[in-house]
């Protein structure tokens, strides 16, 4: 085995450090895959109660929303640039507590479960 190595190293070394780079990466993506599938088929983390430190992004991934649902509910506006703001700082922003801020989120999934043709192809095909 060690005189494979050696011959290859001698040989093709650029491939082999290609190789064992696109090795590494694979198993990064692949660690991040299953633990995030993991983390987010667990019921625990299922349509959470919100807390200020979230994001919308974790909101939409706890609750299964598709951006152009939660968007409203949240106060986003389409075609804005994308920012990091927790939920706290948009209650704050918009003059809620993080209750009514709950209450909207819960209220876009209810309808968003109910009907989700009513939010258009785009939302459906998520």
């Amino acid at each position: 085995m060690t005189s494979r190595l050696k011959t290859l190293w001698a040989r093709h070394r650029l491939a082999l450090i290609a190789f064992i780079v696109a090795i590494g990466v694979i198993g990064v993506f692949g660690v991040r895959t299953l633990s995030a599938t993991i983390y987010w088929m667990d019921p625990a983390h299922q349509d959470q109660a919100i807390m200020g430190w979230m994001t919308p992004r974790y909101v939409a991934k706890s609750y299964d929303l598709p951006p152009q649902v939660l968007g409203p509910a949240l106060f986003l506006t389409k075609g804005a640039p994308p920012r990091r703001i927790s939920l706290e700082a948009i209650a704050d922003e918009n003059g809620l507590t993080l209750d009514a801020l709950q209450l909207r989120i819960q209220d876009a999934a209810a309808q968003w479960r109910a009907n989700p043709a009513q939010f258009g192809d785009e939302a459906v095909g998520q």
